[in-house]
């Protein structure tokens, strides 16, 4: 009698464990599911992002600002994707945002990519015909009145190769602590600022001498962040407000700046996350932008 009891006792038991490893596993399944489904939209992402990279390096030549250039983006592609790659089945809900913003991404690369074969095109034949007037330079001093009116063009390439460019960069976002020390920060809402160190690159033919680089913080809606009351400057050319400047004594050789940009403190605007951009400019013409993102 007591041995039966024991087995109607036990009957109810063996049956709630099996239902909860039956639950267990499909939890399990479940999991595993949602786990091979992120992995699948990573690897989609990513490879997307990796086939721009590979035009933006196919398009990597002889010009150096160009070069520059394509490596900036490539780097921010890079960072796109490490940060795919580090999303989890927690945070899964932000591929969704990578996903919306690829396909004009791809529109813009497609359109970028396009521009700078032009470029490098343009950028071989001016290379050819310069090599061609360099060898021909002593024939063709008999004939230099006549060409002088088809020098306009080559004169503006000039003027635009004197000017100043961004080798690399870093940047960092800093809030500003009780006691005045800059500390860092990745999180849009407590930046009070960023700096951009730059290397500006090789140019023998640019003007010597220090030259004042001003710094504007654009935010994602191409709006300026708002910058400091005093801030007023040419920049650019024309008079306008910065978020920060430095004074570079530049001698010819690369050499390497950095650049506080701080927000105005007194009615400063909350920044929302999001890829920033910083343009460097001089009084007279931009120099380059690098970005930054902010969580």
């Amino acid at each position: 009698m007591s041995t039966g009891n024991k087995k109607s006792k036990l009957g109810p038991v063996l049956i709630i464990m099996a239902l909860a490893v039956i639950v267990l596993g499909v939890l399990l399944y479940l999991r595993s599911e949602e786990k091979h489904e992120l992995a699948l939209e990573k690897q989609s992402l990513t490879m997307e992002l990796a086939d721009m990279k590979e035009d933006l390096e196919a398009q990597v030549g002889q010009n150096d600002s160009l070069n520059a250039f394509i490596q900036y983006e490539m780097t921010r592609l890079g960072g796109m994707i490490d940060s795919i790659n580090a999303v989890n089945v927690q945070n899964k809900k932000s591929l969704t945002s990578y996903r919306s913003r690829l396909g004009a991404m791809k529109k813009e690369n497609a359109a970028l990519v396009g521009k700078l074969d032009s470029a490098n095109v343009a950028y071989e034949a001016l290379r050819v015909r310069e090599q061609l007037v360099a060898d021909s330079l002593n024939t063709a001093m008999d004939a230099n009145a006549s060409l002088r009116n088809t020098n306009t063009g080559l004169t503006e390439t000039v003027a635009k190769g004197k000017q100043l460019v961004i080798a690399t960069s870093t940047t960092e976002a800093f809030r500003i602590a009780g006691n005045g020390k800059m500390r860092r920060t990745r999180r849009a809402s407590k930046a009070d600022g960023i700096t951009a160190c730059i290397t500006l690159a090789k140019n023998r033919i640019a003007a010597t001498g220090e030259e004042t680089l001003y710094v504007k913080w654009i935010g994602e809606n191409g709006k300026p962040v708002d910058a400091p009351e005093q801030n007023q400057a040419v920049v650019g050319g024309e008079q306008s407000g910065f978020n920060g400047k430095a004074v570079v004594n530049f001698q010819g050789e690369a050499i390497e700046v950095c650049i506080d940009a701080k927000r105005a403190i007194d009615a400063p605007v909350k920044l929302e996350s999001g890829i920033y951009t910083l343009a460097i400019m001089t009084d007279s013409y931009l120099v380059g932008t690098v970005a930054v993102e902010l969580k």
